[in-house]
């Protein structure tokens, strides 16, 4: 009897354990990452920086409140950044982006946990007082909904998580989209007179979801890109015009008028420049991809 032709061995890759916690400078096959390690360093200046200003006293004569304030908006940063990677990756067609996206939301919940933390430390600790007004004020309301949110999508960001929750873990973590929004609308009514600081991520905010509702091929595009900046342009400016007018009775004629004033630069101004940025950079990505060899 002729021998059995030898069967093809058959190599069976290890299943990656789930981990709760991993080395962030790191990727998930246990590599060092010089992307992850430069984010993780842009993600940790801020609160650097803001201990540095407390040591110095840069922080004026209400430090506590200060670093409440600016911690609430780096929250809102990061938040917008780890919604941006999702286009980042597409537009650049760089799909190690995707590493960052955990950190990124990581660094969000820290920030706004410190906010928190800070806003009771603001109010003298009287937790009281402060769960009271978390609870019953409209615009820290939005906040406490927000800061429940994030905390339970940090929770949900490992591994460990993602393999027990299955299909469910991507569902849980689409409410990340009405956080921002919430988290968004939070920092407009702490803005009592001036709203420009939060037009800018709320101009930005709205291109990202342009974006998801764009057709794929479209978004993708250049002339996609800047068509969407258009949109979100147009709806910053005329968002603020409509802002002032429902809560300060100003004419939104003047408001929008003002957009096209070179008095000052305005929310929607900002909003272009920062889309613009991005197109150049598209561009750039793509002419370097086209001219290399191969």
């Amino acid at each position: 009897m002729p021998n059995a032709a030898p069967q093809a061995e058959v190599r069976v890759r290890p299943k990656r354990q789930a981990r709760i916690f991993g080395a962030p400078w790191r990727t998930p096959a246990g590599r060092f990452s010089w992307l992850k390690t430069i984010a993780l360093a842009l993600c940790t200046a801020p609160a650097a920086y803001m201990l540095w200003e407390r040591q110095t006293g840069h922080l004026g004569g209400r430090p506590t409140h200060e670093l409440m304030l600016q911690t609430g908006f780096w929250a809102i940063r990061f938040l917008l950044l780890g919604l941006a990677i999702t286009p980042a990756r597409a537009v650049f067609d760089w799909m190690r982006l995707a590493m960052l996206r955990r950190m990124l939301g990581l660094a969000a919940a820290f920030y706004t946990f410190a906010h928190v933390i800070l806003y009771a430390a603001d109010e003298g600790y009287a937790i009281g007082f402060v769960l009271n007004q978390m609870f019953t004020v409209f615009y820290l309301i939005l906040g406490t909904i927000a800061t429940i949110g994030l905390v339970a999508l940090a929770a949900t960001s490992t591994d460990a998580a993602m393999a027990r929750l299955g299909r469910r873990w991507k569902a849980l973590h689409r409410l990340v989209y009405p956080i921002a929004a919430l988290s968004i609308w939070h920092f407009f009514l702490t803005q009592k007179i001036d709203v420009s600081a939060a037009m800018v991520p709320f101009g930005l905010f709205v291109w990202l979801m342009l974006w998801r509702l764009a057709p794929p091929g479209f978004r993708r595009s250049l002339a996609g890109i800047l068509v969407l900046a258009l949109g979100a342009v147009a709806i910053t400016a005329g968002g603020e015009a409509g802002w002032y007018a429902l809560n300060s009775g100003i004419d939104p004629w003047r408001v929008l008028d003002a957009n096209l004033s070179t008095a000052r630069i305005s929310p929607a101004a900002f909003v272009a420049a920062d889309l613009a940025l991005l197109a150049v950079l598209v561009a750039a990505r793509r002419l370097q991809r086209h001219a290399a060899p191969g």
